[in-house]
């Protein structure tokens, strides 16, 4: 027999739900202005090499990343009060099965993640000793050129990823 599925949406998962919505609206919105950037890089005017002090002070963008784990933190996981509750919550993922299956895709998500990292460090590295511009200058290049775009695309990358640094709090007493 099935069990029964939750009849109403959670009131405190809804800014977990709309940080999610927004960050990947944000950050797809940030990769299409980068494409087109890239496929038209004269119009972008950035200085060979790209200025180390823009517009705005280095600080600011380090507190809009802090800002951004918090806010991932405090979106990304509700607490959960009781073992009950956990089991209400699982049941939105349908049968046990495909509970595993999401944990399996989120596990192979992220190394995936940390294998694309590995792969930019490596590229970093390649291009230093090449004289080529590295992964620094194009990042440079956007925060000269899109200053508040660049800022808002980081803020929202690093709440994605705050949200999913903490583990929900699990119940430790039983019913």
């Amino acid at each position: 027999m099935a069990s029964p599925r939750p009849s109403r949406i959670n009131v405190r998962d809804l800014p977990s739900a709309a940080l999610l919505v927004t960050g990947a609206i944000v950050l797809a919105l940030a990769a299409g202005s980068v494409w087109l950037a890239a496929v038209q890089p004269a119009d972008v005017g950035c200085h060979n090499a790209p200025l180390r002090v823009i517009r705005v002070p280095q600080y600011v963008g380090i507190a809009v990343c802090i800002a951004g784990f918090i806010v991932g933190r405090l979106t990304g996981r509700t607490a959960i009060s009781s073992r009950t509750a956990l089991k209400e919550r699982l049941v939105l993922f349908g049968t046990p099965g495909r509970h595993v299956s999401l944990a399996i895709l989120t596990q192979l998500s992220l190394t995936l993640a940390l294998l694309f990292i590995a792969c930019l460090v490596t590229f970093e590295t390649v291009t230093l000793a090449q004289g080529v511009w590295p992964i620094t200058y194009y990042m440079r290049c956007a925060a000269e050129a899109g200053t508040w775009q660049t800022l808002t695309a980081a803020f929202f990358f690093c709440a994605l990823v705050g949200r999913w640094l903490w583990l929900p709090r699990v119940p430790t007493g039983t019913e």
